[in-house]
């Protein structure tokens, strides 16, 4: 029998006293103020997204699930000209109810999720085309993650390639967002090898933790003593990230970028990989309310395995019918679409997983869209029966992030300052 599979989510948003403006979340990728402006600061920024999906028709134990999506609680400023600032804390997942999760041990009524600094950094701005980043922040891997943040996303949830990318780490980074008025914009940075956040290419599986504290739990780690001397970590993994991007944009038509990112292991044992490399192509652009965007994504030692390659690619569209002046000025809607596919190794066979997403956004007032929105997805996948027995085995590694295996429903709202 054909299984099928509906979600139904319902999302609420939290709404901060303060002068209220589009929430900007994901600051970490942007230049805050002009190098000559005077000081200024601190502003306040947020934004808070609840989300819940219902899945139906598998074997399992999935169901309604409804929780916190993402929270995001920020400051940024300008210290002194030419110097910027930009602090943010994260809430994502901060708390599920039901869900395999829930129903595997009934003692607890929902899921936590994680917290912690999201974004930590301060930018020297002095000299425009030679710009410096140095504290926590994104490794310049992949469009859709350096150039959207979790407020001004097309679909709930970014593409499949975020497994393939290195997400955010601590380092630092000269970058430029556009030299001499070319429209040419480069970043690079040297960066632990070990990434801050979760589920991506760079993550565990041999290398290292960013503090030289041993990796409890994961297997051929050398497992390294930190010392603190007067509060301070002295002893760090030893290895190394490095990472750069360059793109061109002529707004508003294209916009075009190739990244990529290398790391090596902390003595990675047998079967784990020496070292890691990915890299990112990707191309976005539109014009009168129509807009586009593709990318292509490839990793070498996926999940950590030497020999073991994986890549991504994805083509999106989406029409803002209001833009379009197709909609009156209380109707500010737009319907988008997303083809994935996901290749991968599983078993020594190759595997793939199609992802087709269908999306409307709606923003309540067209002159402040990210800080009142509902979003509408129905994912629709294909050829993922290699990943439900990867499941099955409990090898759920091998799924990539917001990887859907079964068809899924999702509505989210929105609300930011």
């Amino acid at each position: 029998m054909k299984k099928n599979l509906i979600a139904l989510a319902v999302a609420a948003a939290v709404l901060v006293p303060g002068a209220a403006f589009a929430a900007d979340s994901d600051t970490s990728s942007k230049v805050f103020l002009p190098e000559n402006s005077q000081d200024t600061g601190p502003i306040l920024y947020g934004f808070a997204q609840i989300t819940g999906s219902q899945q139906f028709g598998t074997p399992g134990n999935e169901g309604l699930i409804f929780g916190a999506h993402r929270i995001r609680l920020g400051v940024k400023g300008t210290a002194v000209p030419g110097v910027t600032y930009n602090f943010q804390y994260k809430w994502d997942g901060a708390w599920m109810s039901g869900g395999s999760l829930d129903k595997a041990n009934s003692s607890f009524p929902g899921v936590s999720g994680e917290s912690g600094v999201q974004d930590a950094e301060i930018n020297f701005g002095f000299i425009p085309e030679v710009q410096l980043k140095v504290g926590k922040f994104r490794v310049p891997v992949g469009m859709e993650r350096t150039q959207f943040g979790g407020d001004d996303l097309w679909f709930i949830q970014r593409s499949m390639n975020q497994s393939l990318g290195a997400d955010r780490s601590a380092g630092a980074m000269f970058h430029s967002p556009d030299v001499m008025n070319t429209g040419i914009y480069y970043s690079l940075g040297i960066f632990d090898n070990h990434s801050l956040d979760g589920n991506n290419a760079f993550t565990l599986f041999g290398n290292g933790n960013p503090t030289g504290i041993a990796n409890v739990g994961v297997p051929f780690v050398s497992k390294t003593a930190q010392t603190s001397v007067g509060g301070v970590l002295t002893q760090g993994s030893g290895r190394y990230l490095f990472a750069g991007m360059v793109g061109y944009k002529l707004n508003p038509l294209l916009n075009i970028e190739l990244s990529g990112a290398r790391a090596d292991a902390l003595n990675a044992g047998p079967g784990l990989a020496n070292s890691i490399t990915a890299w990112n192509v990707g191309a976005r652009g539109g014009m009168m309310g129509l807009k586009y965007m593709g990318e292509y994504s490839h990793v070498t030692s996926y999940q950590g395995v030497g020999g073991l390659n994986a890549n991504d690619w994805y083509v999106a569209l989406a029409a803002n019918l209001h833009e379009m002046t197709l909609t009156p000025d209380w109707l500010d809607i737009e319907p988008a679409v997303r083809f994935e596919r996901f290749n991968w190794n599983y078993n020594g066979q190759a595997q793939y997983l199609n992802n087709t997403t269908l999306g409307i956004n709606y923003s309540v007032n067209p002159d402040n869209p990210y800080a009142a929105r509902i979003q509408l997805n129905y994912v629709i996948p294909t050829q993922g029966a290699a990943f439900r027995t990867a499941y099955a085995e409990g090898n759920t590694g091998a799924v990539p992030t917001n990887g859907y295996i079964y068809n899924t429903m999702v509505l989210q709202f929105q609300a930011g300052f």
